[in-house]
């Protein structure tokens, strides 16, 4: 009974980690345990009611470079049309964060979401991102489905000239400056919302595993439509619950198949933590980093040019020298 208790209920929150509502929305904020000054503050939205526990990792590879994680459980047992279910989530991510600011002094933020969490990210920056205040988002094996916001299929053209009786065809979906994409259906066609407006860093992951997860609604086919904006990490070959912890009676990998070999899921989740570390580094802007690496910086110059002014005083002298000993073996010949 312990072990699946393990597996689908929250267990103890670690000492560095504090529940608490914000926004209407119940959160575990999770601190980094030298806490000296705040990096940044990353989102980490969990796959459907899988406990915040099986992405400890995760957390802690974020509180290691002195990121805040706000954990957000996604719970989707609930009695919401999923349209607003979805929405809903990725529009309360964007208050939580209007919440939190001035308490850790950070200007924007990062999100780590998997599948539908990864999913919620995606809508958090298409549909409530006015203010450009989502720097990166690391979507693992998102999943656009319950409705379907990402990856509808769009009529062909012949089809728009047939539906629109001769005429020019709509405007193309895709266009980040189209009005349109947030609308589910118009002119008789389906449209998409898009990512390419997003200033956001934005990067999928894609494996090709998950009982019910439709190919056409996966992250391979979101990044398609999104080819500007998005960038994809290939994870063939593992299984879609390979970024979350393997614990509990029924873990992960009953949940969604165990991928092609215990080494390659062990490769990916390796990769996927690596990859999570360099962009909260990457996307870091506070004061104190960015004049350590400025600092860096500049001693890497001020011993490069150094080591340049040496050089020079070295040949310098090799030059005086090789003058004197031509003086001399001049001399010499002179002299018989």
């Amino acid at each position: 009974m312990d072990r699946i208790r393990s597996t689908f209920i929250p267990a103890e929150d670690p000492d560095e980690s504090e529940r608490r509502v914000v926004a209407d929305q119940p959160v575990v904020i999770y601190r980094p345990k030298q806490q000296k000054k705040i990096a940044g503050l990353t989102f980490v939205i969990t796959a459907a009611n899988i406990p915040l526990e099986k992405y400890t990792s995760i957390i802690t590879a974020l509180n290691s470079v002195d990121h805040v994680v706000v954990g957000f459980f996604v719970n989707i047992l609930n009695l919401k049309p999923a349209i607003r279910n979805h929405r809903a989530k990725a529009e309360r991510i964007t208050q939580i964060f209007q919440e939190l600011k001035g308490e850790f002094k950070v200007k924007r933020y990062d999100i780590v979401g998997h599948s539908i969490g990864g999913k919620i990210a995606l809508l958090a920056t298409a549909l409530y991102d006015e203010e450009s205040l989502i720097r990166t988002i690391i979507a693992l094996d998102p999943v656009d489905q319950s409705p379907v916001e990402f990856t509808n299929d769009i009529l062909s053209k012949k089809e728009l000239l047939a539906s629109t009786n001769g005429d020019a065809p709509p405007q193309n979906p895709f266009n980040g400056d189209d009005s349109e994409a947030s609308t589910p259906r118009k002119r008789g066609r389906r449209t998409n919302l898009s990512l390419e407006s997003s200033k956001a860093d934005i990067t999928l992951t894609f494996t090709d595993t998950g009982y019910w997860i439709d190919k056409k609604h996966n992250a391979r086919e979101i990044q398609k439509n999104n080819p500007k904006s998005v960038k994809l990490v290939m994870h063939r070959n593992s299984c879609h619950m390979v970024y979350c912890d393997d614990d509990g009676l029924l873990s992960w990998k009953s949940l969604m198949g165990r991928g092609k070999s215990a080494d390659r899921n062990k490769l990916v989740r390796e990769e996927t933590l690596a990859l999570i570390k360099e962009r909260a580094i990457r996307s870091t802007t506070t004061r104190h980093t960015s004049g350590k690496m400025k600092s860096s910086v500049g001693k890497a110059k001020k011993r490069m040019n150094n080591g340049l002014s040496d050089l020079k005083e070295l040949k310098e002298d090799a030059q005086k020298k090789g003058s004197m000993l031509k003086g001399t073996a001049a001399l010499s010949k002179v002299m018989g």
